[in-house]
Order: C-alpha cells, then sequence, then structure tokens
C-alpha cells in the first residue's frame, strides 16, 4: 500500500464563486436593472401623454365636426368661441374660431384643444384647421 502525504489528501478541487465574484455579478445586475426601470418608466410617461394628446384630437374633431354640421354656430368676422367638454371622464377645454377668406363663400376654422383651462401662455394640446364652403344664396 502507497502513503500518500497529508497535504494531497487535503487539497480539493473547490467549486463554486467567490466573494468578490459575487459581489461583482450583483453590482452589474444592479446597474441592468436600473437601466430597465428608467425605460419602463420613460415609457409609461410617453404612453399617457400620446393617450391625453389622441383624446384631445378626438375633442378637437367632434367640435370641428359640430361646427362643419351647424350644431355649433361661431360668430363670424374673426370671432372665437370658448367652451369645455366632458369627454371620457375628463373636462377638455376648447377654443374655435372663424375667419374669411378672400373668397367669401370660404371661411377657415381653426380648433384649439387644451387639457385644462387656457392661460394666456397656455399652449393646446392639439389645433386643428379646416374650411367651410358655403353654397351661393339666391
Amino acid at each position: 500500500m502507497v502513503a500518500l502525504p497529508i497535504n494531497s489528501c487535503l487539497k480539493k478541487k473547490t467549486v463554486g464563486l467567490t466573494l468578490i465574484e459575487v459581489l461583482i455579478a450583483l453590482a452589474i445586475m444592479g446597474i441592468a436593472m436600473t437601466a430597465v426601470i428608467k425605460a419602463t418608466s420613460q415609457n409609461i410617461r410617453n404612453t399617457a401623454y400620446l393617450q391625453k394628446k389622441t383624446t384631445a384630437l378626438w375633442v378637437g374633431k367632434l367640435i370641428m365636426n359640430e361646427v362643419r354640421l351647424g350644431l355649433l354656430v361661431l360668430p363670424k368676422s374673426s370671432g372665437s368661441s370658448k367652451d369645455k367638454r366632458t369627454f371620457l371622464e375628463k373636462d377638455w377645454y376648447w377654443q374655435a374660431k372663424r375667419e374669411e377668406t378672400p373668397n367669401k363663400r370660404i371661411d377657415k376654422i381653426e380648433v384649439e384643444v387644451f387639457d385644462n383651462e387656457q392661460t394666456e401662455d397656455a399652449s393646446p394640446l392639439i389645433s386643428l384647421e379646416s374650411y367651410i364652403y358655403h353654397e351661393a344664396t339666391s
């Protein structure tokens, strides 16, 4: 029988990660997860903004169609109307104005939609522009 030295019996091959390797892996995962969370929150903010902008577009088109159908009468000669409309359980504030064009049979209609009461420096979420043709009356 061959006797092995005691030191060779105690030397086993170690399998696993050292503490430094684990800490480095955790740091990398932390940085990666921070980037994922930041991208997700930015995506949520963008989605909310686009939802608000789309709803404002629907409100603007609704007002524009009411003007075209004659359900909403705007004052002539550069007059404007302001009001609010409840749409999808939210109050939307709009401003519409009618302007004459060089052609007497065509009027220009502009509609602006705001998400809250407009102040002097407020910019609209959406601005729409259209033209209405009036038939000749005899």
